[in-house]
């Protein structure tokens, strides 16, 4: 019985929304192109829909006569950051992303390549870009050719100058070059930088001059800028700090992880859950040098902050949900070997219990996603947890009703209306059964 907590880990659940000659839209922004990013393991062709623009990601870039930096805050729900390094070859240049991960397959975000070249992306109002038959159609991700051929800003605004973009984009790219050169990429709009930094938030420039804008992150980020004498590290960490998002009135929308670029020098500064006390530097000419892998951006932290803690155990379904994706339901690495560890562990500390309705709601996400197996395997270990539960015994008997075995639908259903004679779901859902 559909008794369950409601999600919001959208990178987990989320529906993409495909289109005419198989375009999508990435998350927190941009983009009208089917995406593959070449690898030799698996990676998601399809980027999740944007959210809310109200929640969009905060980017900016500065430059100087001796400087050229860019950063991030990745405003978002879902906690799975991950940084991936992609060595040079077969012509490519080498790059690092900073992405979602999930089965095994990479949403990329935003990222930088061996050439100090810069991109990121933030989610505005939807547009519909038409046709354009003059144009050859590129049907990979243009930004990511981009990364893997281009040096300059220039180069990237000459690549999307020579493609047709139609159709959906929900944001704008802003990208950046070592050579102090960015550029704001709207649908048929670029704006180039004219001062000293770009911005970009949650609303097209081309539309809204940003004095008249609404957004609160912009003006602070502007102000900041202008105050500032030089352009530095330390002023972007100031800035990036002073506009993160913290989780309130329930959008579960936050600053789940942020990163800066020295484009020149190719060191990379990572913050973790909107803590921008606690740095870890990186070179990306180093880590290149590594090969190719990617992790989880908690793990390059020692400890993680309450705050991270508490709301990773909001989360619980959504980790559970992942787990099952790369490690199954059962073993020790399993999703149940990880219900049980959170339900030891130290949650209590954060005010939250792991009790039956997170292997219920996790039991439905496994239904609702064609995972009737692991469901049903869920479903098992939620009526050893929970006996007495009639809810467990009816959503037991659901998945085995889905999964096309009707008496070991019935048997559950009967046991979910003995331990309720008032679940009226159970009751009408024999009678179809018994008619079978």
């Amino acid at each position: 019985m559909k008794k369950r907590i409601v999600l919001t880990c959208v990178l987990l659940v989320a529906s993409l929304t495909i289109y005419s000659q198989q375009n999508q839209t990435l998350h927190h922004g941009v983009t009208a192109d089917l995406i593959h990013v070449e690898s030799s393991e698996k990676t998601m062709n399809l980027f999740v829909m944007g959210s809310d623009s109200q929640q969009s990601c905060t980017i900016i870039y500065a430059s100087d006569s001796t400087t050229a930096l860019a950063g991030n805050n990745e405003d978002y729900k879902s906690p799975f950051g991950t940084i991936w390094f992609l060595p040079a070859e077969n012509g490519k240049f080498g790059r690092v992303y900073f992405a979602w991960k999930s089965n095994g397959r990479h949403f990329p975000q935003g990222g930088m390549n061996d050439q100090g070249l810069f991109y990121d992306g933030a989610t505005a109002e939807n547009v519909v870009v038409p046709p354009d038959s003059s144009k050859p159609r590129y049907h990979t991700n243009l930004i990511f050719k981009a990364m893997e051929e281009c040096s300059t800003v220039e180069e990237v605004l000459k690549l999307f100058e020579r493609y047709d973009v139609s159709g959906p984009w929900n944001g704008h790219y802003l990208i950046g070059d070592r050579f102090g050169h960015s550029a704001i990429i709207e649908p048929q709009t670029i704006i180039r930088k004219k001062g000293k930094y770009q911005i970009v938030t949650n609303f097209f420039q081309s539309k809204i001059k940003p004095e008249n804008s609404s957004c609160a992150r912009y003006r602070i980020a502007s102000e900041m800028f202008e105050q500032s004498e030089n352009i530095s590290v330390d002023l972007f960490r100031r800035i990036l700090n002073a506009v993160h998002w913290e989780e309130y009135s329930g959008s579960m929308t936050v600053t789940l992880y942020s990163y800066i670029c020295d484009l020149k020098k190719g060191d990379i500064y990572i913050y973790h859950f909107h803590n921008f006390e606690d740095v870890v530097k990186i070179n990306l000419q180093d880590e290149l040098k590594k090969g190719e892998r990617s992790q989880p951006i908690v793990s390059l932290f020692p400890y993680q902050t309450f705050a991270a803690k508490r709301y990773f155990a909001q989360r619980t379904v959504g980790l559970l949900y992942e787990r099952v994706l790369e490690k199954g339901v059962e073993g020790d690495e399993g999703a149940i070997a990880l219900f049980n560890k959170i339900k030891r562990g130290d949650y209590n500390n954060y005010h939250l219990s792991v009790v039956e309705g997170h292997l219920n709601a996790l039991g439905y996400e496994l239904l609702e996603n064609n995972k009737t197996k692991e469901a049903i395997e869920i479903f098992k270990y939620a009526v050893l947890e929970y006996p007495e539960s009639f809810n467990v015994y009816d959503s037991l008997g659901e998945a085995y009703m889905k999964n096309g075995d009707t008496q070991m639908a019935i048997e559950n259903y009967k046991k979910s209306l003995e331990l309720n004679p008032e679940n009226e779901n159970a009751r009408e859902m024999l009678k179809r059964l018994e008619k079978k």
